[in-house]
């Protein structure tokens, strides 16, 4: 009987499971919701769960930075190509424009044409 109780006890804690799990491939891991019933394997002090939680923190704050800056790069070239488009549309406006006059400008020097050689058959 001593024999198999340091038996188990060597079993249990080299082959103890980091959580428990049901044998159903469904089913998800199951942990303990009390930390004293944890395997000491998974235990872990108050200190060092505020020291990962800090470190995890940081961690997220450098993360969102970098996520801002990458939005602040995209903002800025989506400006630029906005400007861009703007520019390229009020070129083609002048453009459209200055042949609209142009074209104006044809017709009513030929329309002077068309007076000066009615006048100079009179």
């Amino acid at each position: 009987m001593e024999s198999e109780t340091k038996h188990s006890t060597q079993a249990t804690s080299s082959s103890e499971p980091l959580s428990r799990v049901s044998g159903k491939v469904w089913k998800s891991a199951k942990k303990p919701t009390h930390r004293s019933m944890m395997p000491k394997t998974l235990r872990r002090s108050f200190e060092q769960r505020i020291r990962e939680a800090r470190d995890h923190k940081a961690l997220k704050q450098i993360e969102k930075g970098m996520k801002d800056d990458k939005e602040a790069k995209r903002q800025v070239h989506v400006a630029k190509i906005v400007e861009r488009r703007k520019k390229r549309e009020e070129t083609e406006r002048l453009a459209v424009q200055q042949e609209k006059m142009s074209l104006r400008k044809r017709m009513r020097v030929k329309r002077k044409e068309l007076k000066s050689r009615a006048h100079a058959k009179h």
